[in-house]
């Protein structure tokens, strides 16, 4: 009798022990390939690390070129002693659309520019850009998402 009872508790014990093991496996799909391409996009110009940035890009499309902007942009706003400035990805505002090969991510970027108390200026600068960013899918490596 004690056997049948330790058997069957063990049994149910190891039924519960795998399906707490259970994990789903998360899908790389193209919405998600696209998302994580533009994020690595301004990841790589949070950290001012243009060149990087620019190899998320269609050599000479728009986003390529708008590094220069960024990186001007970055530049003139962190001049002097007395300014510092924090760029964030804030979200993506809208779910992203794809069309076969070609994706629209919506994604928002938040800047703050702090001002210290230095001579007249003082207080916070906040800009935010929401840009509808396209991408399209390059067969090399295979459903690696270029921005354009």
């Amino acid at each position: 009798m004690k056997r049948k009872i330790l058997i069957s508790f063990l049994v149910i014990f190891l039924i519960l022990a795998l399906i707490g093991c259970v994990v789903a496996p998360e899908l790389t799909t193209d919405r998600f390939l696209a998302e994580e391409a533009v994020y690595n996009y301004w990841q790589a110009i949070i950290n001012r690390q243009y060149e990087l940035a620019r190899c998320c890009c269609v050599f000479d499309g728009f986003w390529y070129n708008k590094v220069d902007e960024w990186e001007e942009y970055i530049n003139i706003n962190s001049e002097g002693p007395c300014s510092f400035l924090i760029i964030y990805f804030d979200e993506f505002y809208k779910p992203t659309e794809i069309i076969k090969d070609n994706a629209v991510v919506y994604a928002r970027i938040i800047t703050d520019n702090i001002v210290f108390p230095c001579k007249k200026m003082d207080g916070l600068d906040i800009d935010i850009f929401e840009y509808e960013t396209k991408l399209i899918k390059q067969n090399y490596p295979y459903g690696n998402w270029e921005l354009k």
